[in-house]
Order: C-alpha cells, then structure tokens, then sequence
C-alpha cells in the first residue's frame, strides 16, 4: 500500500469552511481504510469504519452537507472503497452492532 494520503473526495473548494469538512471526511476514509499506521488504533479505525457507514445517521449527513456533498454521492464512495479493499459487510455491521452496544446509554 501507499503511504501517500488516499485521495477519495478530491474537488477543490475555494470555501475554507468546506475544505475543513473535506478534511474531516478525507481524515475519516484515511482512518477507517488506509494503511495501519503507529497513531491510529484498531478503536479508531472501527470508529471511522462505524461513522462511515451509517449513511442516516445525523452525523454522517451533516458532515457530508457541510463538506458540500450529497450524502448519497459520499455513500457511493465508501461503497466502493470497501469493495476494492475488500472487507467484509458482514464484519461492518459487527463492528457497528458492536459500537451500537457499547455507545448505547
């Protein structure tokens, strides 16, 4: 793998509020799919992971907007970025079921 930042949502956005929610999501598909690096724990990338793939959360949508991209486009993007990393549906919904639990008070 690359060590160079994976470029997912790329469109420049002359916005520096946008390229801010950008970064966040850029730093979101870093975190749950890109290469293990010293910083980032399995806690965190299971976390991206979660985030990432709960398209109705409002959290997910909110960044999504505020980065300037329809959620459903973002949705399309993680799709595909799984597929080509290959990792398992059935471990996401795991990991979100997981997360659900120990999230949930």
């Amino acid at each position: 793998m690359s060590k160079e930042p994976m470029k997912v949502l790329t469109e420049e956005s002359p916005d520096p509020e946008k390229r801010l929610w950008r970064a966040v999501l850029g730093q979101a598909f870093e975190d749950a799919f890109g290469p293990a690096r010293y910083e980032k724990t399995v806690n965190d990338r299971r976390d991206a992971q979660v985030f990432l793939t709960d398209y109705t959360a409002d959290s997910f949508v909110t960044v999504c907007e505020n980065a300037g991209f329809d959620p459903s486009f973002v949705k399309k993007r993680v799709e595909k970025t799984i597929d080509q990393n290959q990792i398992s549906r059935d471990y996401l919904l795991n990991i979100k079921q997981e997360w659900s639990k120990k999230y949930a008070r």
